[in-house]
């Protein structure tokens, strides 16, 4: 073969490697259009003060619902407080829904449909928050129960997780009531009161449900939010709206070694062991899987830059690129493998005695796909070491939650509301990588979704849980439209 003919061969090849990838990125592109559900049933829009609402989220965020590890630790005052709170608030509500209070403190409202041959439809949110830490005090630019309504937002514990959902909700309903509102399928509240602490309130709202005979048609809980310049390579506003949650389990490992005095150490300590296991964890993470985020990305397309397109719709090529941008942030690395987190570490009891047992806690992030099982078995094999106990803490651990469809009226709702109220949002399924109450109404419901309806920037992210939470102002007052329109559609839904 001569040179030309190898070198006509090699730009033909060229020419059909770009011929193949713009046409995948043009099919791929073309799949992800929107699809918008018209609702010309809806009830003229409220007119809602900004300022009230805000008002009501600070009056629930000053009544400091913490929940403990220990459930005798909980101030019951405090929730009852609260409960008080919502019932003068929303007199309208209280008339015209049932309320029952759980045992701990959970609220769960049933208002009546007028077809009771229609699943119900049930939206939830929780009442108690995490504590301050109290070394971080000082650094509030407003104390953390203050519920201080300055410089455009609400501050204080509780204002992005998650009394917000909850007082949106409440808000909403109070609105629709007095728009005179009869929704056709039932519709549920359930706030639990020990969500931040993987309590017993949702499965106890989902048992007494489960006696009933409640099969529910769609469920929506606090998930990711809106997001403004959070994803690399997108531009414009992205709603990851959750149709599944990461699996979650934490494992014990434990070592022991023969104790006695500093002064003549072994080659290896029980601490030494655990250290080393440790590190071999953290040196080996789960391997990365595009698979997993493909359909939101698919779906955030349209907000994608040129080059992003590209990649995407051709990961046969630019796989190895598009896993290295999506590692190279915690944010985005979660979303592509189940995560490793050493979370506890003890052992030792005196400076000059060599400890005999060490242990720590590692917990981890379950990737849809993969199976508590699998998690095991890998980190036994990494770890390498016999003299290391693998044992899971059976309170701590649960299976990656089923995937709820993101092909139906209840997906498209709260899609097409979403957009209404922040124009030129793409939307997109994802998995929510923390821990919610939602886990539990899989055994009630196909669809389950996580999503919490504001404006979310990185700077927002690390106020989660941390310092100077808050809420802006606006995004407390297009919540409560969001589920103005939501609750709406969602109990007027009448067929699959």
């Amino acid at each position: 073969m001569s040179f030309v003919d190898a070198l006509l061969i090699i730009l033909a090849l060229v020419v059909i490697v770009i011929l193949v990838v713009a046409i995948r990125t043009i099919l791929f592109t073309r799949s992800a259009e929107p699809r918008p559900v018209p609702f010309p049933a809806s009830l003229p829009e409220p007119e809602i003060d900004p300022l009230e609402p805000a008002q009501h989220l600070s009056a629930a965020i000053q009544i400091d619902t913490v929940s403990h590890e220990n459930p005798e630790d909980d101030d019951h005052g405090k929730f009852a407080e609260l409960h008080h709170l919502l019932e003068s608030t929303y007199p309208l509500l209280h008339n015209h829904l049932t309320r029952e209070v759980l045992e701990g403190g959970s609220l769960l409202y049933t208002w009546r449909g007028q077809d009771e041959t229609l699943e119900p439809v049930l939206f939830m949110a929780h009442q108690d928050v995490v504590p301050v830490d109290e070394h971080t005090r000082e650094k509030w630019t407003y104390p953390p129960f203050s519920g201080a309504i300055a410089d455009g937002f609400i501050w204080g514990r509780g204002a992005m997780d998650i009394k917000c959902q909850l007082i949106g909700v409440m808000e909403a309903v109070e609105h629709l009531l007095n728009a005179g509102f009869k929704p056709p399928r039932t519709v549920y509240l359930a706030f639990g009161h020990d969500e931040e602490v993987l309590g017993l309130g949702a499965p106890r709202i989902v048992d007494r449900l489960k006696e009933r005979g409640v099969r529910l048609h769609a469920v929506i809980d606090e998930g990711t939010a809106v997001l403004d310049g959070v994803l690399p390579g997108f531009r414009g506003l992205t709603a990851a709206i959750a149709v599944t949650e990461k699996g979650y389990l934490s494992l014990r490992l434990t070592a022991e070694s023969e104790g006695g005095h500093s002064s003549t150490p072994s080659s290896e300590t029980s601490i030494g062991i655990i250290s080393r296991a440790i590190h071999r964890l953290q040196s080996n993470p789960f391997p990365h899987k595009l698979k997993a985020v493909q359909p939101m990305f698919k779906a955030f397309i349209p907000a994608a830059s040129p080059l992003m397109k590209v990649a995407f719709a051709n990961l046969w090529l630019f796989g190895g690129l598009v896993r290295q941008k999506l590692s190279a942030l915690p944010e985005t690395a979660a979303s592509i493998h189940t995560t490793t987190a050493p979370t506890i570490l003890r052992g030792g009891i005196k400076e000059n005695v060599l400890p005999s047992l060490a242990e720590a806690v590692v917990n981890f992030r379950i990737l849809p796909g993969e199976t508590i099982a699998q998690v095991i078995e890998r980190v036994r094999l990494v770890i390498d070491d016999e003299r290391v106990k693998v044992t899971p803490i059976s309170t701590s651990a649960w299976e990656p939650s089923p995937v709820s469809s993101s092909d139906c009226p209840a997906y498209h709702h709260i899609t097409t509301v979403t957009r209404e109220l922040y124009p030129g949002t793409t939307c997109a399924p994802n998995a929510m990588l923390g821990a919610t109450d939602s886990r539990h109404y899989h055994a009630i419901s196909d669809r389950v979704y996580r999503f919490t309806p504001i404006i979310s920037r990185k700077n927002d992210l690390s106020r989660i849980h941390g310092i100077n939470e808050r809420l802006s102002v606006e995004n407390m007052h297009k919540m409560v439209l969001f589920f103005y329109r939501l609750i709406q559609r969602w109990a007027s839904i009448v067929e699959e």
